[in-house]
């Protein structure tokens, strides 16, 4: 019995994993996405959000 659940859960988690595959792939590539990220001019780091930089120069 517990090899059967065992089994039941491991292709469940087999078909989740190929359909989240297929519903990532629509996504644009990371190069892509970090072209349009935003840079600090002062230190170079990724600004998250609208708040100032973490050097707390801008």
């Amino acid at each position: 019995m517990l090899l059967k659940a065992v089994i039941l859960f491991l292709a469940v988690m087999g078909l989740l994993a190929i359909f989240g595959k297929k519903k990532v792939s629509g996504k644009k590539p990371a190069s892509k996405r970090m072209e349009s990220a935003k840079k600090c001019p002062d230190c170079g780091s990724y600004r998250i959000g609208t708040g100032d930089c973490a050097c707390g120069k801008r």
